[in-house]
């Protein structure tokens, strides 16, 4: 897949597997799956994961919306304020909204973990990289009801992202991986 929303302007060669927060989650993640196509929420402990836990969502699929359960420390920091138990309709707007929703529903309908890598400018007219692995969750095994999201950052301000990436970030360009598990 190529991009969704916008050009594809971060570079796409970004090394995720080797990325100390996200290569982590997504090795746990194969290691849970096992030979199933995807782990199950009760195969996921946040607690496992203590030191990547602040970077870390999950994120609900009710009724074909996506409600975050779990925020981890980072990101709120990130966003400047916390969006547990809020739809990610309602947390986003515009443009964002419709990628992340079309992020969400490429994991749920691949079944595979998914790669993300957007940049924005903030509103304080820096930009942003953020970095993200999908993973999807089953309790069946064959429909996703969940989402494991790890998300990282790299950005060009001198000093901390608090906040500045808040809803005034304008996306500026994804490129998305739909990641082979097998």
């Amino acid at each position: 897949m190529g991009g969704i929303v916008g050009q594809v302007t971060p570079p796409t060669g970004y090394h995720y597997r080797a990325d100390p927060i996200l290569g982590p989650v997504l090795a746990y993640w194969c290691a849970k799956r096992g030979n199933r196509s995807m782990p199950a929420r009760r195969d996921i402990d946040p607690a496992e994961l203590p030191t990547l836990l602040p970077h870390l969502q999950l994120i609900d699929i009710v009724d074909s919306r996506y409600r975050y359960r779990l925020v981890g420390s980072e990101l709120v920091y990130a966003y400047g304020r916390d969006y547990t138990r809020r739809y990610a309709d309602e947390f986003f707007e515009g443009t964002r909204a419709a990628s992340i929703i079309e992020v969400y529903g490429t994991v749920r309908d691949a079944r595979q973990p998914v790669f993300l890598r957007s940049r924005y400018l903030t509103n304080r007219d820096t930009s942003l990289i953020a970095n993200r692995l999908y993973l999807p969750l089953s309790s069946d095994g064959r429909d996703v009801n969940m989402i494991l999201g790890v998300l990282t950052f790299e950005h060009d301000a001198t000093g901390p992202i608090a906040g500045a990436w808040g809803n005034e970030a304008r996306l500026d360009g994804s490129h998305i991986e739909v990641l082979d598990a097998g």
